[in-house]
């Protein structure tokens, strides 16, 4: 059985479907439960039901943290560092010139998914709002030091930008556009409803639930891109060897 060799066959397009699929679903429950939560339930038939009905309010919430939407989502962010890092090993070894530039995604990917995992980023929101007293659509106000990260990156990464194929350079600027707006922009919008309304309402639940799966369709869609990316350049796939 030594000396063979497996291979692995991906289909871009499926797998986007697939992820699309279950962004669906997910926001179909996480506003399910949340409409349970708000409104109540006719009668809880037993500890079972009422378990399932707890799972469903809480695992299932996506403006939540700890459970299993956040295993999710950090997931999503952690197989575009995975794919990164497998095209950036490649472009080391042809010594391409932005290669680095890859390498600096799949990093930036990876923190993206801790980040997600380890909520480092909501954390910033109390000091944040004591320096800048913010409120509306800036309550939660890490967006505004997000905004000026997203700027940095965009001049950084101009020239690489500017290298791509044609269709690369539509396919990524979609995909980190609907990632960003939804990040960013999202953000905003549900720091709006939670400013003036509040956030324990179904409407502010409606509204968080739909500004996360945004995040969830671009980073989809990142990962389409580079699959894509993977099949338009190495038409063989990516063999990985143990030396």
């Amino acid at each position: 059985m030594t000396g063979q060799t497996a291979s692995i066959k991906l289909n871009p397009k499926r797998i986007l479907i697939f992820l699309l699929v279950m962004v669906g679903v997910i926001v179909g429950l996480s506003i399910w439960g949340q409409k349970i939560r708000f409104f109540g339930i006719a009668d809880i038939r037993g500890p079972w039901h009422e378990f399932l009905l707890d799972q469903l309010m809480q695992n299932f919430y996506l403006d939540a943290e700890g459970n299993i939407t956040t295993y999710i989502n950090a997931l999503l962010l952690f197989i575009p560092a995975l794919l990164l890092a497998a095209i950036s090993s490649w472009k080391i070894s042809v010594k391409d010139k932005f290669r680095f530039n890859w390498v600096g995604l799949a990093l930036i990917f990876f923190f993206l998914s801790m980040d997600e995992a380890a909520v480092i980023h909501e954390n910033m929101i109390k000091p944040m709002r004591a320096i800048a007293g913010a409120e509306g659509f800036f309550y939660f106000a890490w967006v505004i030091p997000g905004m000026v990260i997203v700027a940095i990156f965009g001049l950084v990464y101009l020239l690489f930008f500017l290298h791509l194929e044609g269709k690369f350079k539509v396919l990524f600027l979609v995909s980190l556009a609907v990632y960003i707006g939804g990040v960013i922009g999202g953000e905003m919008i549900s720091g709006y409803f939670a400013s003036t309304l509040g956030q324990k309402n179904f409407t502010y639940a409606t509204v968080a639930s739909l500004e996360e799966s945004i995040e969830y369709i671009g980073c989809s869609l990142i990962i389409y891109s580079l699959l894509k990316y993977i099949e338009r350049y190495l038409s063989e796939g990516i063999t990985f060897r143990i030396l």
